[in-house]
């Protein structure tokens, strides 16, 4: 978008501040139209709109609110369709789940997002749409994004280049200010690039899906797995630790009567115990993608307790509702097959 733009004020002799003031008015006053840049003398927003350059190229389809959490499906300008999330918690943080690809490659067994082909990654500039349209939401209540977490559709790693560039704008103080620490990348493990992200300058944080804490059941449910190994992947986890001395968080999907006995969880204290690491666990939102089923309440708070009282860190994440198809790439399945009737 920007080369364009700075193309068309080159031909035109605009002075190069009207730059600075373009980026104001996009990443400040959140506007969507060259109308509402009134810094700008009316002839340059007339030429601006005949380029026929526009300031979004995403488009709302539908929203979907349950408690603090919003969801959005978006439609891109190639008439596909991803999912962005909203999260306002209770201290305040305004969190954005992004999607970096439009459904994922990896194909994990319980994920609604792998269940529908892969289409593509997403640009730079497609990422920093999503942020820009929860933001221009929040600006109504004066409220602004704090926090970014790249665990919406898709699998970041295998869209590097662009997650890498997002990240960098978005903890520009100049575009959102958000501060690295507060930016998350989750990967389903991807090994090269957990290794290439430890050098990654910023202060930035990473999640890993593991999803089960042995080579054959992270391998039924994570075919991604059987070429980059759960032996392997702890190796590169380790080394991410040992270089940037930051702690990982492990997202960890209880499925009813699949990963969520004491004798996964037994395992799993085995895998982590000596290790830097948080584990967040999450509720299986059952969907019509994927046959698994829910796991019992008790048997969440036993496998939450098990790990508790062996030393390590654990949260249980509350997940999206089933009122709101929550499960990541739900809507957008559904979007896609209503649009291949």
């Amino acid at each position: 978008m920007t080369q364009t733009i700075e193309e068309l004020f080159k031909e035109n002799n605009v002075p190069k501040f009207r730059l600075k003031q373009l980026d104001h008015a996009i990443y400040q006053d959140l506007v969507t139209d060259f109308d509402q840049i009134t810094t700008y003398p009316k002839w340059l927003r007339e030429k601006l709109k005949k380029a026929e350059i526009k300031l979004t190229t995403l488009e709302l389809v539908e929203s979907h609110k349950s408690g603090n959490t919003v969801k959005f499906v978006l439609k891109t300008s190639d008439n596909q369709y991803i999912e962005s999330v909203l999260i306002e918690h209770r201290d305040n943080r305004k969190t954005v789940c992004v999607s970096c690809q439009i459904f994922c490659a990896v194909g994990c067994k319980f994920c609604a997002t792998g269940a529908n082909p892969f289409k593509r990654s997403l640009t730079t500039q497609e990422i920093i749409e999503q942020v820009l349209f929860v933001s221009r939401y929040l600006k109504h209540n004066e409220e602004r994004v704090t926090n970014i977490v790249y665990m919406g559709m898709g699998e970041p790693f295998l869209n590097y280049k662009s997650i890498e560039e997002s990240i960098k704008i978005l903890n520009n103080e100049k575009y959102f200010n958000i501060g690295a620490r507060h930016i998350v990348v989750s990967t389903a493990g991807i090994i090269p690039k957990i290794y290439e992200y430890a050098d990654f300058p910023l202060q930035t944080k990473l999640a890993i899906s593991l999803h089960a804490p042995n080579q054959k059941l992270r391998s039924e449910l994570m075919p991604i797995n059987e070429k980059y190994t759960l032996k392997d992947l702890m190796k590169a986890c380790d080394y991410f630790v040992e270089k940037t001395n930051k702690r990982i968080s492990y997202e960890y999907v209880l499925i009813g009567g699949i990963n969520d006995q004491i004798q996964q969880a037994k395992e799993l204290v085995e895998l982590l115990k000596n290790r830097k690491a948080h584990i967040n666990l999450l509720v299986f939102n059952p969907h019509e993608f994927a046959d698994y089923k829910k796991p019992e309440e008790k048997d969440v708070i036993a496998f939450r307790n098990y790990l508790q009282t062996r030393g390590l860190e654990v949260t249980i994440r509350k997940s999206m509702g089933d009122d709101i198809s929550g499960a990541c790439g739900q809507l957008s399945g559904k979007k896609l097959k209503k649009q291949n009737k």
